[in-house]
């Protein structure tokens, strides 16, 4: 048998078809991957909007429920404050009421304590009156006394 050798002419013309063909598949691969890639691109988009509009959906309850049980708190702590405030109001008003019992009774002590110190001046008066009354007849006494002396002095000499 005999064998063909393949020129460098046809070796070239082999590698040519082979690598139309190859391109031809690479470009049909290549176009068929595209189609693929533009499809699962389109896929993606489509459940990504989808998934934005759930989330979306989801934030907006979210939001609504959260702006209710901040209305429901905001109620509960302002009722709290006017709780608070009526008890403290109602402690400033027991206060204030003694208060006013000790001023009442403050000013009656002062009363009392003024009219007794009056009462001590006049009798410390009425004292000092009837020292002063006793201690003159007491210097008149002496007075008439050192006169009668004299008097009698005065007889023993003569």
């Amino acid at each position: 048998m005999a064998e063909k050798v393949l020129e460098k002419k046809d070796l070239e013309e082999i590698f040519t078809a082979f690598e139309k063909r190859q391109d031809g598949k690479l470009d049909s691969l290549e176009e068929r991957v595209g189609l693929k890639m533009k499809g699962l691109e389109e896929r993606l988009d489509q459940k990504m909007t989808g998934l934005e509009e759930r989330l979306d959906q989801k934030m907006t309850g979210l939001e609504e429920r959260l702006d209710q049980k901040m209305t429901g708190l905001e109620v509960r702590v302002i009722h709290q404050f006017h709780v608070l405030s009526e008890g403290l109001m109602d402690h400033i008003k027991l206060l204030a009421e003694g208060h006013a019992g000790i001023v009442e009774r403050f000013d009656r002590m002062e009363k009392e304590n003024e009219r007794q110190h009056l009462e001590t001046r006049s009798l410390i008066k009425l004292s000092f009156s009837e020292l002063d009354r006793r201690l003159t007849d007491l210097e008149s006494q002496v007075k008439d006394l050192q006169e009668w002396r004299k008097q009698i002095e005065a007889r023993f000499r003569t």
